[in-house]
């Protein structure tokens, strides 16, 4: 798996988004399972394993993703600031509303899981890094608008991919799930099925 260092990578902006060559963290790399087209074939142990490793990838993905949303979250906060024209410099006392507002996404929640994120995981965040330097990050108020909005365009690109990425795992747990279920339905025992 590839790493990255802050300091033998350019700076990401926005136009590097625009034009594709965001997210190099490889999501196929890391699906080491293989799923049959036809899962009417998988024994009950191994539709839970092709699902708990799903499961897992999709744990480090909303990982990512809450990281990243927290960094968007926390420059529009800045920007709205300055477009409002309010005085306060304080962004830690803004910050508690602005990060509320997307405790939640739309749609069925899912379960909650308090796992230790993967360090894949964290290859997504030096990406983030590198859209905006963790010492930018720290003076924000001292940024110029510009360069705050790059940094809000480029966020905005990563968490889209993430998320994409993240749906795209939802489909696939969903379709072993409803396998299993289908199992259930058709007479297979409780007990194998949530094991």
């Amino acid at each position: 798996m590839r790493s990255f260092s802050a300091h033998n990578c350019a700076p990401i902006t926005h136009s590097d988004y625009r034009q594709g060559r965001h997210l190099r963290f490889d999501l196929n790399k890391l699906i080491t399972i293989s799923e049959p087209e036809n899962l009417d074939g998988c024994s009950l142990p191994e539709l839970r394993e092709i699902r708990d490793h799903y499961q897992n990838l999709e744990n480090g993905l909303s990982y990512a993703r809450r990281i990243v949303q927290g960094r968007l979250d926390t420059v529009t906060v800045e920007l709205d600031r300055r477009t409002q024209g309010v005085m306060d410099n304080d962004v830690l006392e803004r910050l508690p509303d602005a990060l509320a507002a997307h405790s939640r996404g739309p749609g069925l929640p899912r379960p909650v899981r308090d796992v230790e994120p993967p360090e894949w995981a964290d290859e997504i965040v030096l990406e983030l890094d590198e859209i905006l330097t963790p010492s930018e990050l720290g003076q924000l108020t001292a940024l110029p608008a510009e360069r705050l909005t790059q940094a809000a365009l480029g966020i905005s690109e990563l968490e889209k991919s993430v998320s994409k990425l993240r749906h795209e795992m939802h489909d696939r747990i969903d379709r072993v799930q409803d396998e299993l279920i289908g199992r259930y339905q058709s007479g297979a025992s409780v007990d194998d099925l949530l094991r």
